[in-house]
């Protein structure tokens, strides 16, 4: 007759084999995650390789890799998955935005501000032009995506400004304007052959002062 040995004590009792539940959802919830993720990486790439690219539910879910109907269960459509895709975008332009320790003054902080949002602008090309400038995927998700966006980027702006929160209403809609006239001006220079960055940022930091001056 074979012996069992006892099980291996420690001083806080006996060491089970068995995750624990919480641990054992944990692993389960894992993959779902990263299915999930895969998707908007997916459609973020192909939204990025321009017009030409296919932006089916079916290519998407196969670029992530991941079974066709996964893209229904996690975003309800294809629209869904688009602003998810957008927002993660917009969730990383609003990081990049952030600015750097020796900017001090409120003048270097807003030229940092706007230099930054058409670097990252540029870097995203395709993905800006095919989503917010053409407004080819035109939806009132993504649109309201896109509007949250620009309403972060206005409330970074009043904080780097150091305008008060809240601000005055004339005040709100004039840097809310300010924030579209950013974008316009960012189309120019990717459009006009010859526009010099620094001209470029001194020309909407000028202006934000000028707006802000105006309302007060």
């Amino acid at each position: 007759m074979v012996k069992l040995l006892p099980r291996r004590s420690t001083m806080l009792g006996s060491v089970s084999t068995n995750p624990s539940p919480g641990a054992e959802r944990s692993r389960r919830a894992r993959p779902r995650l990263d299915r999930r993720q895969a998707l908007i990486d997916a459609a973020i790439e192909l939204l990025a390789e321009g017009n030409s690219a296919d932006i089916s539910a079916a290519a998407i879910s196969r670029r992530a890799g991941v079974a066709h109907g996964l893209l229904f269960y996690y975003f309800t459509d294809k629209q869904g998955l688009v602003a998810a895709a957008l927002a993660d975008v917009l969730s990383k332009l609003s990081e990049f935005q952030e600015p750097a320790a020796d900017e001090k003054s409120v003048r270097a902080r807003m030229e940092g501000f706007v230099r930054r949002h058409i670097e990252f602008l540029e870097r995203h090309r395709a993905l800006y032009v095919r989503v917010v400038r053409e407004g080819e995927l035109g939806d009132s998700v993504v649109e309201h995506a896109v509007r949250e966006a620009r309403a972060e980027g206005a409330r970074q702006v009043a904080a780097l400004a150091e305008l008060p929160d809240p601000l005055p209403p004339l005040q709100a809609a004039a840097i809310s304007g300010w924030t579209g006239f950013l974008d316009r001006t960012a189309d120019a220079y990717f459009d006009t052959p010859g526009l010099e960055l620094d001209a470029i940022v001194a020309l909407v930091v000028d202006a934000f002062e000028a707006v802000v001056d105006a309302s007060k």
